[in-house]
């Protein structure tokens, strides 16, 4: 007896859902990228007022970017019909893409903090316990998010997926793909951050890194 498949339709308020949290990043996002010049750190650039945190400012705006593809991923996934069921696949991929920019929100805005809480421990040695057990908290708190974000969100998406099972291979496969090619972005990004102290690793090892970003911090 043939097997017959039902065609996918999804709730659109499972679409709205994820919506919601895409424009509160993209809230996030902005409020950083206003702020950021005010952080300690970053590169001195002749001509320039204020340093560059080119780390941050990269994984900001990339963020900023993952998440217009992804509300755009989960707009597309919704029928023109009186009903706006969600059939195609684009609504795992604008779930991924979610994920993702969350994960880079997560960086650009810790990554600073944590190198700004040293400075200042740094430059008030008598409170400076107090201040290591602060980084120690702020860094578990934020490589969790920053891993459930990368690699638990993504994973779910795709296993929860009511799609073919080849679409979310073909959808894990691109994810992955794009992964490793943020991760050379952001390996890039270090080595030209850190270019005047002599410190910066191999581009290889700055990508192996890049995937356990929190552990640079």
């Amino acid at each position: 007896m043939v097997e017959v498949h039902k065609p996918v339709r999804v709730a659109v308020n499972v679409m709205r859902a994820r919506q919601t949290v895409v424009g509160f990043n993209i809230a996030i996002v902005s409020f950083q990228i206003a702020q950021i010049n005010r952080l300690p750190g970053g590169l001195k650039v002749s001509g320039l007022e204020h340093a560059i945190h080119l780390r941050a400012d990269i994984a900001l705006f990339t963020a900023l970017a993952l998440a217009l593809l992804s509300l755009l991923a989960l707009t597309l996934s919704s029928e023109f019909d009186e009903v706006g069921y969600c059939t195609r696949w684009s609504l795992v991929a604008g779930d991924i893409l979610m994920y993702l920019s969350l994960a880079h929100t997560v960086t650009g805005f810790f990554a600073p903090l944590d190198f700004a809480l040293g400075e200042f421990a740094a430059r008030v040695p008598t409170h400076a316990a107090a201040m290591a057990v602060l980084q120690t908290a702020l860094r578990a708190v934020a490589g969790a998010a920053w891993f459930l974000a990368t690699y638990a969100g993504p994973l779910t998406a795709l296993k929860q997926s009511p799609f073919p099972r080849t679409t979310n291979i073909a959808l894990g496969i691109a994810y992955l793909a794009l992964l490793m090619v943020l991760c050379w972005v952001g390996a890039l990004s270090v080595q030209v951050e850190t270019m005047d102290t002599g410190g910066q690793p191999s581009l290889l090892l700055g990508v192996l890194k890049e995937l356990v970003q929190p552990f640079r911090w």
